[in-house]
């Protein structure tokens, strides 16, 4: 039996995997079948060649059903899942709480980020106490298409949601720096985001294709004395660092307090 998969809202990220999973061949357009009551967003799934509907009600029964809506719809729609294992990428809802609601306890957590958006992704991924690796088989080709996945323990998820779910914002941040400090410095704005655009995707490629790790790769660039050390002293000095660790750290507990609410 081919797998089948439905999807419960049409939103940015169940864009991104659909069309990851189309273009890289996990699943054919004719397996899929979408629910959302934007005409936008129907019309983008309907040029993808799935199915669509305005309704959860009219989904055709699937092998899986992906949930892609904000947490507060989810208890107006969950008598509409039937399917034989639920995955879902809704912040903060515990495969528990999602078992009790769609009446089984199949159920596959998935936190992605926005990356995924174009193929450069982070999903963590954790299985419900009923479900199986064999369960969770799509959810990994399905987030591997648009990126990496890696499984961890569902109690971890809310450490996940902080370092990749929340994470590009802090980056971002880092960059708006980056381009102020070098405005300040005396550049345009155009020439210094061009360049902190360059040196973000750099760093980045370097810190994924080479063996060394992020602490040895911050020495290699750090000379004794050199500008970089001057720079690397200023943070040290207003414990950048330990901001970063306790801004993570307030990520996951803030996760912790949403999903008991």
């Amino acid at each position: 039996m081919s797998i089948s998969l439905s999807v419960i809202g049409g939103g940015n990220m169940a864009k991104a995997i659909i069309a990851g999973a189309i273009e890289g061949g996990i699943l054919l357009s004719s397996e899929i079948a979408v629910a959302d009551p934007e005409d936008s967003s129907r019309q983008f799934f309907d040029h993808l060649g799935c199915s669509t509907f305005s309704t959860a009600s009219e989904l055709p029964k699937a092998t899986v059903t992906l949930l892609a809506v904000k947490p507060q719809i989810f208890e107006l729609i969950a008598n509409e899942v039937h399917a034989d294992v639920v995955y879902s990428i809704m912040a903060g809802v515990a495969t528990e709480q999602i078992a009790r609601a769609v009446g089984h306890s199949k159920i596959v957590r998935i936190m992605p980020n926005l990356p995924c958006s174009i193929g450069f992704g982070a999903a963590g991924i954790a299985l419900g106490e009923g479900a199986t690796e064999e369960d969770a088989s799509l959810a990994r080709d399905l987030f591997s298409a648009i990126g990496v996945a890696v499984e961890v323990q569902e109690e971890l998820m809310d450490a996940v949601t902080a370092v990749s779910g929340s994470g590009p914002a802090y980056l971002f941040m880092l960059a708006e720096a980056m381009i102020q400090g070098g405005v300040e410095a005396g550049l345009t704005i155009e020439t210094a985001t061009t360049l902190v655009q360059q040196t973000v995707l750099g760093a980045s490629e370097l810190l994924a294709r080479d063996a060394r790790s992020a602490g040895e790769l911050r020495e290699a660039v750090t000379s004794k004395g050199g500008t970089t050390a001057a720079a690397l002293q200023c943070m040290a000095d207003k414990d950048v660092s330990t901001s970063i660790v306790l801004a993570i750290l307030a990520a996951r507990n803030r996760g912790r307090e949403l999903g008991n609410k």
